[in-house]
């Protein structure tokens, strides 16, 4: 008996969901004027803290080239080893 009111009670719950949902034009009102109030801060750098922050995301640049070659190479070598042990297996 309870599985047979489960979708009843999904259309009841779904239409009072409907209810409470704003318009659009509601919606708008409410954010009116909110869209040019927000003023982003950045810190200021000084040359020496710039330069500091490019060697760094040079040198994890570098890392990551690195490690992209090796994984690169490895899938290649584990690629060859499986397809000469499939030509071995059915030659």
């Amino acid at each position: 008996m309870g599985s047979a009111s489960q979708p009843m009670l999904v259309v009841k719950y779904n239409r009072s969901l409907l209810k409470k949902r704003k318009s659009f034009k509601e919606l708008r009102k409410d954010y009116i004027g909110y869209a040019g109030e927000t003023k982003l801060r950045f810190k200021e750098l000084t040359p020496f803290e710039q330069q500091k922050i490019r060697d760094k995301i040079i040198a994890q640049a570098k890392r990551d080239k690195a490690y992209n070659i090796k994984m690169g190479l490895v899938s290649l070598l584990l690629l060859c080893l499986i397809v000469f042990g499939l030509y071995r297996l059915f030659s």
